[in-house]
């Protein structure tokens, strides 16, 4: 198994390189799982398992037996998203999550990231949360729910004072808005369900090889 540094640079790279993180959000595990797989076949990295699905944290174990190189060397990476309390970034680190998602600026879910060195994403809106966010420690931001303040209108603006800090554009967006999102300065995108319709040009969109 590799050093749990190398793990964190090793998903940041592979967000590099597929810019997709897969949102797994259903009512029902066996759905969830499923999500997953399709998510993983179409060339997705970066899964997310929402605490919203039921059984969150054995569905992360299942993967992670299934696919053993998520838990050690390489891709796909297994996460967990809705991680809003210190509880529940700990039973995330617990099942083997390699990084975590907040849809807010969570300082106890930051503690724990930091603790551990898993991947952090935590989940701004304002230019005073998107800083905040930056400052405890997230590798990433997630700017979010970006739709209903404007998309990539509001991203634009945002990034003019704040273009050093990394932002994941989220909250729900059709895959063929990927191109506009990363012409404001999104560097990685968070998709669930419209995800699934069409992974392999999500993929391409986000890559920036088609517009």
């Amino acid at each position: 198994m590799i050093a749990t540094l190398a793990v964190r640079e090793s998903v940041a790279s592979s967000l590099r390189a597929a810019p997709i993180l897969g949102v797994v959000r259903t009512a029902s595990i066996d759905e969830a799982e499923r999500q997953a797989r399709t998510l993983i076949a179409g060339g997705v990295q970066l899964v997310e398992i929402t605490f919203s699905v039921p059984g969150a944290t054995q569905l992360v174990r299942n993967l992670l037996h299934q696919y053993p190189g998520a838990s050690s060397a390489g891709a796909p990476w297994i996460g967990m998203g809705t991680v809003t309390t210190r509880a529940r970034a700990e039973d995330a680190v617990a099942a083997g999550a390699r990084f975590l998602v907040s849809p807010n600026c969570s300082e106890d879910v930051a503690a724990v990231a930091r603790e551990h060195d898993v991947f952090l994403v935590l989940g701004a809106l304002t230019p005073t949360e998107i800083v905040r966010a930056r400052e405890l420690g997230a590798d990433l931001v997630k700017v979010y729910p970006l739709p209903p303040v404007g998309g990539p209108s509001y991203l634009s603006v945002i990034r003019q004072p704040l273009a050093d800090i990394p932002m994941l554009a989220a909250g729900g967006f059709p895959v063929s808005e990927i191109p506009a999102y990363r012409a404001a300065g999104a560097s990685a995108f968070g998709m669930a369900a419209t995800l699934l319709g069409d992974i392999p040009l999500a993929l391409r969109l986000a890559r920036g090889l088609v517009s």
